[in-house]
């Protein structure tokens, strides 16, 4: 994969992500995830992420829970000093299909990302029902 995924979020949300992830479409690799813990400051969860991706040489497409939260202005912080594509609004859908296009080498537009994202969100019955 010519890209590395980094997932930031707060709790445990981007961990179970992956681990749900990994039920669906097998192991997975060139992906981190961290975690902001109610014991992290800003500094420290800053820290957390340069030591996860200092190895990391790859372009880094960043995968936030939501806009405006501090995982969010962190990967904000970060691409001050690295190439970081932030996207927010994170999902289980938008997540295996940008891993599966890298995975085969593909490229995928942003706005197509947040297309795939926005179209797996729905009333159910609705869609199945009418």
């Amino acid at each position: 994969m010519e890209k590395h995924i980094l997932v930031l979020t707060h709790g445990d949300f981007g961990e179970s992500l992956l681990k749900s992830a990994q039920m669906i479409i097998g192991e997975v690799s060139e992906v981190t995830s961290v975690s902001l813990t109610p014991e992290d400051s800003g500094d420290t969860f800053y820290e957390k992420i340069e030591q996860e991706i200092s190895n990391v040489s790859k372009e880094i497409i960043c995968l936030v829970d939501m806009f405006g939260g501090s995982p969010c202005t962190t990967a904000l912080r970060l691409s001050k000093n690295r190439s970081i594509t932030i996207i927010c609004g994170l999902n289980l859908p938008m997540f295996i299909e940008l891993y599966n296009q890298l995975s085969m080498g593909e490229t995928i537009e942003n706005e197509s990302l947040i297309k795939i994202a926005r179209d797996n969100i729905f009333d159910v019955a609705k869609k199945v029902f009418q």
